[in-house]
């Protein structure tokens, strides 16, 4: 359960990544701040990811670019409006550099296809769930989510879309 801008869970993946998938069991009580964190790496350079909720319901996978370079926001349409706060979804992110592709889902169904910018290797480092509170940053420092989760799961592999509904369900 996450209520107040210290609830979080930190956790740390070392080394790089070419492919990944994450998948979560998530209920969102509302969309409090301008980005509800999912899952997301510390710091944001390098090739860190932010798994995240915008203010307006999107669905948000956000991949820094390598240093020096800008970053790539993959956004499903508005998903999370206000008859969705309050119920569990299962919800999961593909980042696929063999396709080419970033895919999204939610209850096993495909949200969105978005054409990968750059499949260089994913850093995730240190990183936390339902929570980003970067002191460092002069953008949006607090990103904590009105929620709970449970069933984290994350892979070094692209997962099926026969995997990702068995997941969902």
């Amino acid at each position: 359960e996450f209520r107040n801008v210290s609830d979080r869970v930190r956790l740390s993946i070392a080394g790089e990544t070419r492919a990944l998938t994450m998948g979560v069991w998530m209920r969102v009580n509302g969309l409090d701040r301008s980005f509800n964190s999912i899952f997301m790496s510390e710091g944001w350079n390098d090739r860190k990811i932010h798994w995240q909720i915008t203010r307006e319901g999107k669905i948000r996978l956000g991949v820094a670019g390598s240093t020096g370079k800008g970053h790539v926001d993959y956004d499903t349409p508005i998903f999370f409006t206000p008859e969705r706060f309050g119920r569990w979804m299962h919800l999961a992110v593909i980042f696929d550099p063999t396709a080419k592709e970033v895919r999204h889902y939610a209850n096993g169904v495909l949200l969105a296809r978005l054409p990968l910018k750059d499949a260089s290797p994913l850093k995730l480092g240190i990183a936390e769930l339902g929570n980003w509170n970067d002191r460092r940053t002069r953008s949006v420092a607090i990103r904590h989510l009105s929620g709970a989760m449970d069933e984290f799961v994350l892979w070094d592999r692209v997962l099926s879309e026969a995997e990702i509904k068995a997941m969902s369900w």
